[in-house]
């Protein structure tokens, strides 16, 4: 008697599981999500275009004599020691002490190609020329020659920073929806403090600052050590 002759082997079925609907869903969705996210930086970057040129404007930088430079560091070292101290004092920096900062000290120095001030008034009127990135990985550099309102203000989380308060280039309409991210980035205080928050005593000096304010011609930064309670 012969062996029984198996059964042919079923045929595979062509049916989509959930899981691999499910991953198809996905895989759809991540395109349309990667294709419009695409499309919106490309309009973002024509619409940088339109208020950026291809180069830097030059800035030059305004160096302060030797002189200048030893009695200005004196004044910083000094309100610096009476916070550590906790002993009241004030510092007055001029629209020249700011730029001489800039062109001299480290580490705001690395800023005097791209930043000036012009004047203060309320407010500290920054001249600009700051870099921004065009349409990824294709080398694309723009940049924004124009000028920043930044006001200097005390948080009571963050200490002493610089809030940029106004944004606009001569002759170019920046687009509204750039302004507002820009404003709301609050790049300038990154670019100015940042770097000078990374030295220990320095910070502390920022987060210890009572009060700031604007006027025209100068900066008035106070500081006022707290009360202490009686026993």
């Amino acid at each position: 008697m012969s062996d029984p002759v198996p059964d042919p082997a079923p045929a595979a079925s062509k049916r989509l599981t959930p899981g691999c609907l499910l991953l198809l869903v996905m895989g759809i969705w991540l395109v349309a999500l990667g294709g419009w996210m695409g499309w919106r930086l490309v309009g973002q970057v024509r619409e940088m275009r339109g208020f950026t040129d291809k180069t830097a404007q030059a800035m030059v930088p305004l160096q302060p004599d030797a002189a200048a430079l030893t009695e200005l560091r004196g004044r910083l070292s000094a309100f610096a020691d009476a916070v550590k101290a906790k002993t009241a004092s004030a510092l007055t920096l001029t629209d020249a002490d700011l730029n001489h900062l800039l062109a001299s000290q480290e580490p705001v120095n690395r800023l005097q190609d791209i930043m000036r001030v012009e004047e203060i008034t309320d407010v500290i009127r920054l001249r600009v020329a700051l870099a921004i990135n065009g349409i990824p990985f294709t080398g694309e550099r723009l940049y924004l020659n124009g000028f920043i309102n930044a006001r200097p203000e005390v948080r009571s989380d963050s200490g002493l920073v610089l809030l940029t308060r106004a944004l606009d280039v001569p002759g170019r309409e920046v687009s509204d929806g750039f302004r507002s991210r820009y404003l709301e980035a609050n790049h300038v205080d990154g670019l100015v403090f940042d770097e000078v928050r990374k030295n220990a005593e320095w910070k502390a000096v920022l987060d210890n600052v009572t009060a700031v304010r604007a006027e025209p011609g100068k900066v008035i930064v106070e500081y006022v050590p707290p009360v202490e309670k009686a026993k």
